[in-house]
C-alpha cells in the first residue's frame, strides 16, 4: 500500500461544535481504525485469491486497497457519528418537566435534574475485520503425512497441521520457507530456540536450515508440499529429506518471497536445474493457458525426467548432464545459446547454480526482456569439495 494514502483524506469530514465538549479527535480515531480494518480485509482477500485469479499490477492493487480503506473509514465514521449523536442527546440536553395545565399549583423551586450520562460506546467491527496484533512466530511445526518420490534424486514431502500451525501462505509464485532440521539423537523438540541452542551446543549440533520453495498449499485439507533434492552428508537438510517418514515433524519458517512476477510477456524462456525445478514447475502451472515459450530443465540423466504440467504452447525440453556433476555442466547455457531470438517482449525465468546463471545473464543481456516478467537468480553455489544447496 502506498505510504501516500492517508486515513484523514478519505470521505466527508464531520464536525462537532466546541460547546458540545467533544473534539474531532474522536472521529479521526474512528476513521483511522476503519481504514486499517478495510485495508486488512482487502489484503487478506488478495492473498487468498491471487493464486486462482488474474494477477493485479501495482497500480490496480493500490487502488483496491485504497478503496477498501475508504469503505472501512466510512463505516467507522458512520458508527462513530451515531454514537456521538446519541451521547450528545443524553449528556448535554437537560429536559425540564413542563407545568401542568388546569388548576393553579404551587411550584416548587426547580433544580436542574441530573442528566443520565450514557457511557461513550466503543465501536468494534466484526471479529473478521480486526487486524489483531499477532505474536511473532519464527517456526511452524507440521507433521509429514505423505512421502512421494518424483525420481531417484527428488522427493516431495506433504505435511499437515491444524490450521497449518498458524502458517499463512503469501500466495507468491516464489513463496519459500526455511526448513529446520535437528539431529534426532539430541532429542530436541520443535520449535527450536536457536538463540539458546547456539550458546550451549557445538556449531555442528545446532539445527540446520535451508530455503525451499513451497510447491503448493491446500488450505481446505491443511496441507502443504515441498520438493527436495536428496543429496549431502548426514545432518544436512537434503539428506534428511531422503530419510523422512510419515509422522516426522516438518519445521518451517513463515512464508517469504522476493519477486512479484506479472506473467504477461509475449514469450517465455524458463530454465532450471533440480534445485530450481520446483519454482519453475510452479510458474509453468501458473502461466495462462495460451502462453507460448520454452522450458529448459537440466537433470542428471534420462531416468530423472518426470511429468511436469505446462501449457500446450510451452515446449518442455529435458537436458541430460550425461553423468557430469551438478554445477559442472554447460547444458543450460548451451541450450539458451541455440535458441532463436524470440519476437516481442520476452520473459526469462531461470533458477540454477550460480555460474550457470551468470552465463545465462550474459546471453540474454541484449534480449528484449520484459522486466516485470523476468527473474534470473542463482539458487545455489558449487563449492569445491562439497555440494552446497
Amino acid at each position: 500500500m502506498s505510504k501516500h494514502h492517508k486515513h484523514r483524506s478519505y470521505g466527508a469530514q464531520f464536525s462537532v461544535s466546541p460547546k458540545e465538549g467533544l473534539t474531532l479527535d474522536v472521529l479521526a480515531m474512528a476513521e483511522k481504525a476503519g481504514a486499517k480494518a478495510g485495508y486488512a480485509v482487502a489484503k487478506e482477500e488478495l492473498y487468498r485469491n491471487i493464486a486462482s485469479s488474474r494477477f493485479l499490477n501495482e497500480q490496480e492493487t493500490d487502488e483496491l486497497l485504497a478503496a477498501a480503506q475508504r469503505a472501512g473509514s466510512a463505516a467507522a465514521l458512520a458508527a462513530a457519528r451515531k454514537v456521538l449523536d446519541k451521547t450528545l442527546r443524553t449528556s448535554f440536553n437537560h429536559h425540564h418537566r413542563p407545568a401542568e395545565s388546569g388548576a393553579s399549583m404551587a411550584i416548587a423551586p426547580e433544580f436542574p435534574t441530573p442528566a443520565y450520562e450514557e457511557p461513550l460506546a466503543k465501536y468494534s467491527p466484526p471479529l473478521g475485520l480486526l487486524d489483531t496484533p499477532r505474536t511473532k512466530v519464527d517456526q511452524h511445526v507440521l507433521t509429514i503425512t505423505r512421502v512421494e518420490w518424483l525420481n531417484d534424486q527428488m522427493v516431495r514431502l506433504i505435511a499437515s497441521a491444524p490450521n497449518l500451525d498458524g502458517y499463512r501462505s503469501n500466495s507468491a509464485l516464489d513463496e519459500y520457507v526455511k526448513v529446520f532440521v535437528a539431529d534426532p539423537s539430541l532429542g530436541l523438540v520443535p520449535p527450536y530456540d536457536l538463540r539458546t541452542l547456539r550458546r550451549r551446543l557445538p556449531r555442528e549440533q545446532v539445527p540446520r536450515s535451508k530455503s525451499y520453495t513451497i510447491r503448493w498449499v491446500n488450505p481446505v485439507l491443511n496441507e502443504l508440499a515441498i520438493d527436495f533434492v536428496v543429496h549431502g552428508a548426514p545432518g544436512t537438510v537434503g539428506h534428511w529429506a531422503g530419510t523422512a517418514q510419515p509422522g516426522d515433524p516438518l519445521v518451517i519458517s513463515p512464508a517469504r518471497s522476493k519477486t512479484s512476477l506479472s506473467l504477461n510477456a509475449d514469450y517465455y524462456v524458463l530454465a532450471a536445474d533440480e534445485a530450481g525445478l520446483p519454482a519453475i514447475a510452479k510458474v509453468l502451472e501458473a502461466l495462462p493457458a495460451h502462453a507460448q515459450g520454452t522450458a529448459l530443465i537440466e537433470a542428471a540423466d534420462k531416468n530423472a525426467m518426470f511429468d511436469v504440467k505446462h501449457p500446450e504452447g510451452v515446449v518442455l525440453q529435458w537436458l541430460s548432464r550425461e553423468s557430469m556433476p551438478a554445477g559442472k555442466s554447460n547444458a543450460l547455457p548451451a541450450a539458451f545459446q541455440s535458441l532463436p531470438l524470440p519476437a516481442g517482449q520476452v520473459g526469462v525465468i531461470a533458477h540454477a547454480e550460480r555460474s550457470t546463471i551468470k552465463a545465462i545473464s550474459r546471453i540474454t543481456e541484449y534480449w528484449h526482456l520484459n522486466k516485470h516478467s523476468s527473474h534470473i537468480s542463482s539458487y545455489w553455489t558449487l563449492r569445491e569439495g562439497r555440494l552446497h544447496r
